[in-house]
């Protein structure tokens, strides 16, 4: 009887891992989703919840922090005119183990003159209380 059992632990424990994949899959592409609809509804000042207080930008200008990466996002609200309507697509998400996971795919800004501004991101997220958070994009 016993023999039996072990398999079956097995296919339990598969069965519960895939779930745990999908899990955080989903809730990363809800966080996605939630900063591009913070985004288009132009709410800075709630995009910080998308972030891990130990947030950096890596860009072709540097590293920046978080404080940097607000203060820019402002920025471009405060200037007027059309920030675009962004969209994210072509996500695929990995598990870095229980506390991180990485996320990259294709933002778009579609402005109102027809023009589109498109670029591939990697993010690495932390498992907090609140969700995942943003600790680390390469844009």
């Amino acid at each position: 009887m016993k023999r039996y059992l072990a398999p079956f632990a097995l296919l339990v424990l598969a069965v519960f891992a895939t779930a745990a994949v999908a899990d955080t899959e989903r809730e990363i592409r809800v966080a996605l989703d939630y900063y591009a609809d913070i985004w288009n509804e132009n709410d800075v000042d709630a995009l910080q919840g998308y972030y891990h207080q130990d947030f950096v930008l890596v860009n072709d200008s540097g590293v920046l922090p978080l404080g940097q990466q607000i203060d820019d996002l402002k920025s471009i609200g405060q200037r007027g005119g059309d920030r675009g309507e962004l969209s994210v697509g072509n996500v695929t998400v990995a598990e870095l183990g229980e506390e991180h996971a990485m996320a990259y795919g294709l933002l778009s800004l579609q402005f109102e003159d027809g023009s589109a501004i498109d670029s591939w991101f990697t993010t690495v997220y932390r498992k907090t209380p609140f969700g995942w958070k943003a600790i680390l994009t390469r844009n």
